[in-house]
């Protein structure tokens, strides 16, 4: 009777080649799983300035959260980010109701190389005398800017 099966040294190979599989795809796994986190900050803030740049079309001023319809999302619901509004001090932008022309956004969490904090922020500018407003997008922190790639281009 011939007694069939695998050798040690067969399986010894298969669980090389099966961690070898795992070091390559794990700390791939972590980026995707980090940038998949980061990704709703960029519709929250492409959400803003729309309805920042509707209101200032009809009101020619910046207006608060309230003013314009902006609800951040529930951080109830993801718990990655907490986002935030303040008001500028003394950078001339005008609003009735100034206490929110800055949108911030922190994660809660460290995310790959992205400290935990207040890494994305947009800041209204003067609006100009052709009544076109402006918008400034800044990621702080050198891991944040790789998660969300085009965040510096919202409202251009």
């Amino acid at each position: 009777m011939k007694k069939q099966g695998f050798t040690l040294i067969e399986l010894m190979v298969v669980v090389v080649i099966i961690g070898i599989l795992a070091a390559v795809a794990v700390p791939k796994l972590f980026g995707m799983i980090a940038k998949s986190k980061a990704s709703e900050v960029g519709p929250a803030a492409g959400t803003y300035v729309k309805l920042q740049q509707a209101y200032v079309a009809e009101a020619n001023e910046y207006g608060s959260w309230k003013l314009i319809g902006y609800t951040a999302p529930n951080s109830g619901e993801t718990n990655n980010f907490e986002y935030t509004a303040t008001a500028l001090a003394g950078d001339g932008a005008s609003s009735k109701d100034a206490e929110d022309n800055v949108w911030e956004a922190a994660n809660k969490a460290k995310l790959n190389d992205c400290e935990a904090g207040k890494n994305w922020t947009i800041s209204t500018n003067e609006i100009g005398s052709n009544g076109q407003d402006t918008y400034k997008a800044e990621v702080n922190g050198t891991g944040c800017q790789a998660l969300t790639a085009t965040f510096g281009k919202i409202g251009q």
